[in-house]
């Protein structure tokens, strides 16, 4: 099983949450609806049809980074052979906006550049919206949910579905972990923070301002960085950001509060993205922090060879909110949908049968990890031993995740969230004048 090292400009790219822009497309009619995705069951799996199509040619939109284990996941199922049909991958483009804006104008000519494209959250609530992706139900098996954990059924009702139709079958699927330096929580006798209370008293335990060393840090720079974390905050307070509810409030209120009563929370967070958030990490600077999986691969390579050690990026499920702990983290997820407009139609629809089977997505997985998921399939065929599959067990097990919050226009959502609550956070408004601009801000979207 192979785990190449990527870098964090490369990650960003492929977890969708690079700095956002403020493009959506507008809504459109919907495609055409089959079923939403259903709860799983005990069924037993059903063997994945046989391809009707032969000859054929399908094409692939994939991102640049990701051709290589895309390439590698289809020679290993025998694509060609099994199928019946040849296949070409295409590089999509690196942004979400320049992306929707080559296949808007490609769509409304009538064709496409691809007849199958891998496609991120923010791009998800375009496409569906504007009728550039069609519905797969009817493409699955009766019992094809039976393999997915309950948060991916979960999530893919909520950000894979639209007008009862399923347009995207996720095949990466990550979250953010609670990581934290188990050297020195033993070296101080303290113990992991299991609730938000116990979070706030070790900003007098780690936190000393003259050697810059803070308890926690975390990448909160506006452009998406933010509202990662307003995000996993809020769902942790029992709610939506994007409601601008109470819950809302009280996490709002919260992170201040670590900023600025507690001094848990470095406020240099504001100006920081996640590699600045990294290297004070690994300048020993910071006590324990969420951060997206990258940061694994970052610590085990060469670079870092001299300062890592298992003790010193331990992972522990986060401290839970007044939500509960179903809601302690969420997950960010990137999948195939058909493009609405694919050249090679029947070819697209025999080729995403057999590449979202539960007999392929193992194997994806194995030739690169782009391709890891929660799938009972999966998780069974992975290496039990490596790092990033023990934690994305544990927290399936656990039942740590939710839902991702959702905006159906998501990008500008997120930006006027980031706007209020960053002016809030430097003082420069009041908690109760940040809410009242997010809500009046957030009713011109609806």
């Amino acid at each position: 099983m192979s785990k190449r090292t990527i870098s964090r400009r490369e990650f960003l790219k492929a977890a969708g949450i690079a700095a956002a822009g403020g493009v959506l497309a507008a809504c459109g009619p919907a495609t055409t609806a089959t079923t939403a995705p259903p709860a799983a069951s005990t069924a037993a799996p059903a063997v994945t049809a046989p391809a009707v199509v032969k000859g054929g040619k399908v094409q692939l939109g994939i991102l640049e980074v990701n051709k290589e284990g895309t390439q590698k996941f289809l020679d290993a199922v025998d694509f060609k052979g099994k199928t019946g049909l040849d296949y070409e991958i295409v590089t999509r483009s690196d942004t979400k906006e320049t992306e929707l804006a080559r296949l808007a104008a490609a769509i409304q000519a009538g064709t496409s550049p691809y007849d199958i494209i891998d496609f991120e959250d923010e791009l998800a609530t375009t496409l569906s919206r504007s009728g550039y992706v069609i519905g797969v139900d009817d493409l699955l098996p009766s019992d094809f949910w039976d393999d997915f954990s309950d948060a991916m059924v979960a999530y893919t009702k909520t950000w894979s579905t639209y007008q009862g139709a399923t347009f995207r079958i996720v095949h990466n699927w990550e979250f953010p972990y609670w990581w934290y330096r188990k050297d020195w929580f033993d070296a101080k006798g303290v113990k992991v923070p299991t609730t938000w209370d116990e979070v706030k008293p070790l900003g007098g335990t780690f936190t000393d301002q003259s050697t810059g060393v803070w308890a926690s840090m975390d990448g909160l720079i506006k452009g998406a960085f933010l509202n990662v974390y307003l995000a996993w905050i809020t769902l942790q307070a029992g709610g939506n950001p994007f409601d601008v509810g109470d819950p809302y409030k009280v996490a709002l209120q919260y992170i201040y509060d670590l900023m600025y009563t507690n001094n848990v929370l470095n406020p240099a967070s504001l100006q920081s993205d996640y590699n600045q958030q990294n290297a004070a990490y690994f300048a020993d600077k910071v006590a324990f922090m969420r951060q997206w999986p990258f940061i694994g691969d970052v610590a085990r390579s060469p670079d870092n060879a001299k300062w890592f050690s298992e003790d010193k990026l331990a992972v522990a499920v986060p401290p839970v909110g007044p939500g509960g702990k179903g809601g302690s983290t969420y997950a960010a997820a990137w999948g195939f949908g058909i493009v609405k407009t694919a050249p090679n139609m029947d070819a697209a629809k025999e080729a995403f049968k057999f590449i979202v089977s539960k007999d392929a997505a193992p194997e994806a997985m194995k030739q690169s990890y782009w391709y890891l998921n929660a799938r009972k399939s999966v998780l069974a065929a992975a290496d039990p031993n490596n790092w990033l599959v023990k934690q994305m067990k544990m927290y399936t097990d656990a039942g740590v995740i939710g839902v991702r919050p959702f905006h159906p226009r998501f990008v500008e959502a997120l930006t006027v969230l980031e706007d209020t609550a960053a002016a809030y956070l430097t003082k420069q408004i009041s908690l109760d004048e940040s809410l009242s601009q997010a809500k009046s801000r957030l009713a011109t979207l609806t």
